[in-house]
């Protein structure tokens, strides 16, 4: 029997040669965030905070895919419960792909949200990615970051949809209230406002329709959007307006591919800023 849309592994998810791996996470929410927990490390998450963060961590957070992730653990011996070795570097992204990838694997639809959570920083909604998996009735979302250590007080295994909102939802706020912009983002990075949920608002519909990509990833028109200014043209927020809305009045409660999304252009190049700089990426070399 075929997979539904969300149910099949793309790209990025897919474990390759890691399949046995990955099926140790077990099949319980809470067991696969442990899982996960245990060999992958936030930059700015507590662990870093009390070991820090290496180098070598850091060139992590450049891996893309699942099997690419797994198979840098693996040499590490990070699946052994007893290797020397530091965990591997990761981001929200990361952590909620993996979580992706084990649903998938067991034929669960499964997929990534983005947008922005109030829990994490206060007095800001800070960019954050999560898993949403279906349980046959109803979609859930996943913080597999704040499963993993059991850190916030709400039950992180369903994040309420108050203490998240999507990359669409953020714009729609920002709208309304432009003065609240500046909180939308990553503070630590002094990144934030309309240009940062306008490229959230481009990776959550490519996240929407299996194109996984990385937080610091942009194409099309937010590739050009600038961060010191919100002087755009016209025909920029028209088009920006038009995929909030898109994203906003898509029916996401099936687990096939959104018919309002999927004539939206996905893009075969992005530029990416892993560590600061503009770097272009092909995607079709993954």
């Amino acid at each position: 029997m075929r997979k539904s849309f969300y149910a099949s592994h793309s790209t990025y998810s897919e474990p390759g040669p890691y399949r046995e791996t990955l099926m140790r996470a077990g099949i319980e929410p809470k067991s696969i965030a442990r899982w996960i927990g245990s060999f992958m490390q936030h930059p700015r998450g507590l662990e870093s905070q009390e070991r820090g963060f290496k180098p070598e961590q850091a060139a992590d957070l450049e891996l893309r895919s699942v099997a690419e992730i797994l198979s840098v653990a693996a040499k590490r011996d990070l699946f052994e419960g007893c290797s020397t070795q530091f965990k591997i570097g990761g981001v929200c992204r990361d952590f909620a792909l993996l979580a992706v990838s084990g649903f998938r694997e067991r034929g669960i639809p499964a997929r990534l949200r983005v947008g922005f959570a109030d829990y994490l920083v206060p007095g800001h909604w800070e960019d954050h990615w999560l898993c949403e998996w279906h349980d046959g009735m109803r979609w859930n979302r996943l913080d597999v970051e704040f499963t993993a250590i059991d850190g916030v007080s709400f039950d992180s295994l369903d994040v309420p949809p108050e203490r998240f909102l999507t990359a669409s939802e953020a714009w729609f706020w920002i709208k309304d209230k432009p003065e609240i912009a500046a909180q939308f983002g990553v503070s630590s990075l002094d990144l934030a406002g309309e240009w940062f949920a306008a490229g959230s608002l481009f990776r959550e519909i490519a996240a929407l329709r299996r194109l996984e990509l990385k937080p610091w990833d942009y194409w099309g028109l937010s590739e050009h959007l600038s961060r010191v200014s919100t002087e755009w043209s016209q025909q920029a927020w028209t088009m920006l307006d038009q995929l909030a809305s898109r994203l906003k009045n898509a029916n996401l409660n099936g687990d096939g591919e959104p018919d309002a999304l999927a004539d939206w252009p996905l893009p075969n190049r992005i530029v990416s800023f892993p560590q600061g700089e503009a770097v272009a990426v092909m995607l079709s070399d993954f």
